[in-house]
């Protein structure tokens, strides 16, 4: 009983595939949490640059109508390119003084989307304060 024991115990074979069954779920959760991290960062570099797209395109518009339609465009434009976006917006919002060339507004892009490895809903926005450049005088 001991020899076949022994013998079972220094036998290899399948040990590479008990070797595959243990270390392959935790390769495969390294690949998934890299992938949800490479997506978080995509991402937030896309919510930035629709920000500062829509802040860009939005300071040199003559009222804030415009400047809120170009916006919304330009930015959702960006915001297109994401990794699996589900919901997006853009919103302009002014600091006081109304739309007056030297004033200031926020240009934000909001956006959230599913990660693979949990499921959960990330959400993440990013902004920018720029200044009004070509607005209308009203007199």
């Amino acid at each position: 009983m001991k020899t076949m024991l022994r013998r079972w115990l220094r036998d290899e074979q399948g040990s590479q595939l008990i070797e595959f069954v243990l270390i392959f779920p935790l390769v495969w959760l390294l690949i998934v949490f890299s992938f949800d991290q490479f997506t978080i960062l995509y991402n937030r570099q896309k919510a930035l640059a629709a920000a500062y797209e829509a802040g860009r395109i939005a300071a040199v518009q003559p009222n804030f109508g415009l400047a809120k339609y170009h916006a919304r465009e330009r930015g959702m434009a960006e915001l297109d390119q994401g990794m699996e976006v589900a919901e997006r917006d853009i919103v302009l919002e002014l600091d006081g003084g109304g739309w007056k060339k030297g004033n200031h507004f926020k240009a934000e892009a909001k956006v959230s989307f599913r990660l693979l490895a949990t499921g959960a809903v990330y959400e993440l926005s990013e902004s920018y304060y720029m200044m009004v450049e070509n607005a209308e005088d009203k007199k």
